[in-house]
C-alpha cells in the first residue's frame, strides 16, 4: 500500500479522462505519478502497467 507524504493516508491511483495521477483517501491530496515514482509498490506498478501509456502534466 503507498503512503501519502503528507499524512499518512492511502494513495490510491486516479485514473481522469487524459491522465492518471495518485489521490490520498485521507487528505484528498493529488500526487502527478512521477512525484512519487520513487516509491511506486507492486500492486501500484500492477495497476499502471494496464494502461500502454502514461500522462503526466
Amino acid at each position: 500500500m503507498m503512503k501519502c507524504p503528507d499524512c499518512g493516508g492511502r494513495l490510491e491511483v486516479l485514473r481522469a479522462c487524459r491522465k492518471v495521477a495518485m489521490k490520498c483517501r485521507k487528505c484528498g491530496r493529488e500526487y502527478r505519478i512521477h512525484e512519487v515514482a520513487d516509491q511506486l509498490d507492486a500492486e501500484t506498478e500492477e495497476i499502471l502497467g494496464r494502461w500502454t501509456a502514461i500522462i503526466y502534466d
